[in-house]
């Protein structure tokens, strides 16, 4: 897997550092969420690291995802965000939480549970303005109901801030709307031990609407959830590393790579580089990205092919075969962040980590 020099280094130290960070920003308790592969850092290591910190619970995505760190031995309550088939749930109750999210769902469960259904926990998910999964205002009265009639397990609720992260007024909306439905249930006598809602950059940014826990992802990650604004003390965790494979001269009016889309105007040095879209960098990068060799920056010229792209190394002196390359990170005190990436390939810095492939292997420092 090293064959090729290439690989990304991920400091446990600088993850468990932003999740104190959080924690302390919020005045409360997080609960880490590692779903996608923890955004393309490895879920297992961290989760590993999270039980020996001494966390309270960590969330995913999917019930697949859960299971997956559950067979690594980690055995910690694990909430799951999304919708689960109920025989799946059947065979996986101890220590996962699921998401009660739709009156369809509730009713799914009901017909396929029974009175078994007591023995599942759930938290509530209420929408108060997301749009994508939750219970509407109209719809609590119902799922009150349906709570006192079957002995439902509610160990908590939360809702999910859409435009944290832009810091506008709609944040507050959101917030005044989760806090209604919270007392409207609380009110009907249903106790709710655990309320949540703050995702990372509202529990930077928005510390007062912070309740039992925080839910953050990106920021735990040493990524800035916000383009507004910035948490300098975020530590990053990821670094992305590889070599140079060969070392040639293009030629005055020769092109590179698929497509023909750089031709160089004059003789200049370039280094191939062993990676590609296959590895999930990003082919909007081809004649947009650069890369760290010596700590200069070295663009890249053409596209980017599914294994490979170039580089030209004007700025640096002696090239060599085998000399260390950063795609993200930090060399001679220069830096490429998944952020600038983000912004040359129009997309966002967590899409980035996330979509780094299999076909890279993750190497964990302490």
């Amino acid at each position: 897997m090293f064959d090729r020099g290439t690989y990304t280094e991920i400091n446990i130290s600088n993850y468990l550092y932003n999740i104190d960070l959080i924690e302390k920003k919020a005045g409360t308790k997080a609960i880490p969420v590692l779903k996608a592969n923890a955004y393309g850092h490895g879920a297992i290591p961290l989760a590993k690291a999270l039980v020996k910190r001494g966390v309270d619970m960590i969330a995913v995505a999917f019930l697949g995802e859960g299971i997956e760190i559950r067979k690594s031995g980690v055995n910690i309550p694990t909430l799951v965000f999304n919708y689960v088939k109920p025989e799946y749930i059947k065979e996986n109750m101890e220590n996962f939480i699921y998401t009660l999210g739709s009156i369809e769902q509730l009713n799914g469960l009901i017909e396929y549970f029974g009175s078994d259904i007591k023995k599942i926990d759930f938290h509530i998910n209420i929408n108060t303005g997301m749009n994508r999964m939750g219970f509407k205002r109209e719809e609590i009265d119902f799922l009150i109901k349906q709570i006192k009639k079957y002995d439902l397990n509610i160990k908590g609720i939360y809702s999910h801030f859409a435009t944290a992260d832009a810091l506008d007024e709609f944040v507050k909306e959101q917030y005044y709307n989760f806090i209604s439905a919270v007392d409207y249930i609380e009110d009907n006598g249903i106790e709710l031990p655990i309320k949540h809602i703050c995702n990372s950059a509202a529990a930077l940014f928005f510390p007062e609407f912070a309740h039992d826990y925080v839910r953050p992802g990106i920021a735990t990650y040493g990524l800035q959830p916000s383009d507004i604004e910035k948490e300098e003390g975020l530590k990053p965790v990821l670094s992305w590393k590889s070599v140079v494979a060969k070392r040639g001269v293009l030629k005055a009016g020769e092109s590179v790579s698929y497509g023909r889309t750089y031709f160089a105007k004059q003789d200049i040095p370039i280094a191939t580089i062993p990676v590609g879209y296959a590895d999930g960098y990003f082919r909007q990068l081809s004649n947009k990205g650069y890369v760290l060799i010596h700590g200069k920056k070295c663009n890249i010229i053409g596209r980017v092919c599914m294994d490979q792209f170039v580089v030209e190394t004007t700025k640096v002196e002696n090239v060599n075969l085998g000399d260390e390359v950063i795609l993200i990170g930090e060399q001679n005190g220069n830096r490429i962040t998944a952020e600038e990436l983000g912004t040359l390939a129009e997309t966002i810095n967590y899409d980035i980590t996330s979509k780094i492939t299999w076909r890279v292997p993750r190497v964990y420092i302490d």
